[in-house]
C-alpha cells in the first residue's frame, strides 16, 4: 500500500514537472527569440524600438533588413559583446537595460525646451519616442535618450541641420518626388538617411537631403518671447484640424519692436490674408524670412534694410489667437524649421 501511495506520488510530481516545463519553456523561448537578418514580425519591430531608444536611427517596420543589421553590429561592439549581426539571449539582455530617462510632460514644456534641458537634439526626442511631430501634452511619458547614446543618432541631422540639408515630409510627399525637388536621387536619400524602404515614408518624418546646401545667413531673433506654438504639425486652434505649421509663433506683447533676422530687400510688406499684416524679406539665393500678424508695418515693398532694423510692430491680426509673430524661413519656397537656425 505504501510502495503504491509512493507510486503515485512520483507520478504526480513527473506531471507537475512536465506540465511546469511545458509552460515555463516556451514563455522563455518568447522572451528572447534569436533573430537574423531576413526575419519579420512583431519581435523584429520590438528589436528595432529597443535600437531606437538606444538612439541607433532604424526604422520600426518589423523587417530584419540590412540596415537594422548593421545597426545591430554597432550596438554589439560598442557593448563589447560578439560582433555577428545576430541577436541572441547576451544582446537582448544589452538592450533591456535603460538607456534613457523618463520625463513626464508638464506645463510650458516644449520638444525644444527639452532639448535644451537634457543636452540632447529635438531629433532625438522624436525618434526615441517615434513621434511624428513636435505636438505633446502634459502628463506625457517621453523618452529622453542619453546624451551618449544619442550622440551617434543625431550626428548626422544634426550636421545636417546646421548646414539647411533637412527636409520635413509633408502629405503627398514621395521619395521620388523629394528626390526631384533637391535634384538628388532615390538610392542617395535612402542612403543618407539608413531607409530600409524609401518607398514608406510619413508625414513629418525628418530626411537629411544629401549635398543640398541652404546658404542662410547668420540670424538674429526678430523679437523676444515664449515660443507659443512649435515648427510642424499641430491642431489649427482656430479651425480645430490638423494642419502643418511652417513657422514658429513667438508670443510677445501687442506693439513690440519685430526686428528684421538678416539684411535683405523688402519684397512683401501689407496684407495677407490669415497671415494678417506681414513683411517679406529676400536675402538671396533663394533664402526667404517672414514676419506675420503685425500691428504697424514700418517699410515697404525695395526697401533695403538691415539686420536688427525695426520693420514692424507686432499684433494680433489676420488668423491669429493672441499677439504674436509668426516667424518663417524659406528656401527655394520650402520652409525650415527656424529653431535650427536662431542663436
Amino acid at each position: 500500500m505504501a510502495r503504491s501511495v509512493h507510486r503515485a506520488k512520483t507520478v504526480a510530481f513527473c506531471l507537475l514537472f512536465v506540465i511546469a516545463a511545458a509552460v515555463v519553456l516556451p514563455q522563455a523561448a518568447v522572451a528572447a527569440p534569436v533573430l537574423k537578418e531576413g526575419m519579420t514580425g512583431s519581435s523584429v519591430k520590438e528589436l528595432q524600438r529597443r535600437l531606437s531608444e538606444w538612439g541607433y536611427p532604424v526604422e520600426v517596420d518589423g523587417r530584419f533588413g540590412p540596415l537594422t543589421k548593421a545597426a545591430v553590429e554597432k550596438f554589439q561592439k560598442e557593448r563589447g559583446l560578439a560582433v555577428d549581426g545576430i541577436v541572441g539571449a547576451q544582446t537582448w539582455r544589452e538592450l533591456e537595460k535603460s538607456p534613457a530617462l523618463i520625463h513626464v510632460v508638464e506645463r510650458g514644456d516644449s520638444l525644444y525646451v527639452l532639448a535644451r534641458r537634457y543636452g540632447v537634439s529635438i531629433a532625438d526626442i522624436m525618434q526615441a519616442n517615434n513621434l511624428s511631430n513636435d505636438v505633446i501634452v502634459i502628463g506625457q511619458k517621453l523618452t529622453i535618450p542619453k546624451k551618449a547614446a544619442a550622440a551617434a543618432a543625431s550626428e548626422g541631422l544634426a550636421a545636417a541641420a546646421s548646414s539647411g540639408q533637412v527636409y520635413q515630409v509633408r502629405p503627398g510627399d514621395s521619395a521620388s518626388v523629394i528626390a526631384k525637388k533637391f535634384n538628388t536621387s532615390v538610392p542617395a536619400l535612402a542612403e543618407a538617411n539608413r531607409l530600409s524602404d524609401p518607398n514608406r515614408l510619413r508625414a513629418g518624418q525628418k530626411l537629411i537631403i544629401p549635398g543640398w546646401q541652404a546658404n542662410i545667413p547668420r540670424l538674429i531673433w526678430p523679437v523676444k518671447g515664449r515660443i507659443s506654438s512649435p515648427y510642424g504639425w499641430r491642431i489649427h486652434p482656430v479651425y480645430k484640424n490638423r494642419q502643418f505649421h511652417g513657422g514658429i509663433d513667438i508670443a510677445v506683447p501687442v506693439g513690440t519692436s519685430v526686428k528684421a533676422a538678416a539684411a535683405g530687400k523688402v519684397i512683401e510688406s501689407g496684407w495677407m490674408d490669415g497671415f494678417g499684416y506681414g513683411v517679406v524679406i529676400d536675402h538671396g539665393q533663394g533664402v526667404t524670412t517672414w514676419y506675420g500678424h503685425n500691428s504697424k508695418l514700418l517699410v515697404k515693398v525695395g526697401d533695403r534694410v538691415r539686420q536688427g532694423q525695426v520693420i514692424a510692430r507686432s499684433g494680433n491680426t489676420g488668423v491669429s489667437t493672441g499677439p504674436h509673430v509668426d516667424f518663417r524661413i524659406k528656401v527655394n519656397g520650402e520652409t525650415l524649421n527656424p529653431v535650427y537656425w536662431l542663436p
